[in-house]
């Protein structure tokens, strides 16, 4: 055999196998889902303790996952991260710093990184009034005693936001005044005029929901192409880890990677003169490639443990 032929087949036998079995690092990294707290299989965009940052996003780090209850950090304030909601991108969240307390020892308005977080519909506000003077008055009904610098107190909360000029006769008689969003149902509940102090606890626990975006869109097409979603550290942008190797959008398919290597195979074949060449390219064209994409959607359909450089295995998704 023509020694430049035998090294061609040589060089497509050890690409073979290696096309099939790929496996690139982050690929393998990002399958492995967090548990944080008390909220199991956690993914992309977040990341934290073991899961780097390559399998997130930035602003959606997770901490103490070794606590009751995961944090997220936004601005200046911490939350308690309550639920998330994978198909609906959400999640509900309560100020750590008003958690089971009404007196913070900071008092800041709640503030978001609107690039990545905006308020769920069914959402509203309340506000509280710290370091007042006694009033009497029905626009203002609800008292509650908070120490402001270590000194008693009158507080006050009310369902909406309150501005501190617009209490009566324009007069200032709270110093401060913090607003904190709650779920549609707590706001009206603190509305009515039987609303009571452990109400306004309650509803500053229940906390309230935001929806995410960290290329939400990208992600799906990512995922719906055998991939999984990170964040390449290096360029600062979208990340789609597949199982040969890491792409800006979305997986190569399988069938189009074979299709590169049967063209390579053909091209050599005919460049050496191999009288079959023409009726093996055909054969790879209407039986192998058909058979191939067969063969990796009966694999998703019944999870056998089958990888042809495409979607995960049923092991590899667990």
């Amino acid at each position: 055999m023509n020694p430049r032929l035998f090294f061609l087949i040589f060089a497509i036998l050890i690409h073979v196998p290696t096309y099939l079995s790929a496996d690139d690092a982050q690929y393998a990294t990002c399958g492995e889902l967090l548990q944080c707290a008390n909220i199991p299989n956690i993914g992309y965009p977040f990341w934290g303790e073991s899961r780097p940052e390559s399998c997130g996003y930035p602003g959606f780090q997770l901490t103490n996952c070794q606590g009751d209850a995961p944090i997220i950090t936004m601005e200046r304030l911490q939350f308690r991260v309550l639920a998330m909601d994978n198909e609906a991108q959400s999640l509900t969240v309560a100020r750590q710093d008003m958690w089971n307390q009404t007196c913070p020892t900071y008092l800041y308005n709640t503030t978001l990184d609107y690039n990545l977080f905006s308020y769920a519909p069914n959402q509203q506000n309340i506000t509280l009034l710290y370091d007042c003077i006694a009033i009497q008055t029905q626009t203002i009904p609800y008292q509650f005693d908070c120490n402001v610098n270590s000194t008693a107190s009158i507080s006050y909360f009310t369902s909406g936001t309150l501005s501190l000029p617009s209490i009566p006769n324009n007069i200032t008689v709270c110093n401060k005044s913090v607003t904190v969003p709650v779920n549609q149902t707590s706001g009206t509940a603190l509305s009515s005029s039987s609303a009571t102090v452990r109400e306004m606890e309650a509803a500053l626990g229940a906390g309230f929901e935001l929806q995410w975006a960290a290329n939400n869109t990208r992600c799906t097409q990512c995922s719906e192409s055998g991939g999984r979603c990170g964040y390449n550290t290096n360029t600062l942008s979208f990340a789609c880890y597949c199982s040969d190797q890491p792409y800006p959008l979305t997986c190569n398919s399988a069938a189009s990677g074979m299709y590169s290597l049967i063209l390579l195979v053909f091209c050599g074949f005919r460049s050496y003169g191999f009288q079959g060449a023409d009726y093996l390219f055909s054969f790879f064209l209407t039986i192998v490639i058909p058979g191939m994409k067969f063969i990796q959607s009966y694999k998703v359909d019944l999870q056998i443990p089958v990888n042809l450089g495409g979607l995960p295995s049923s092991s590899e998704a667990s």
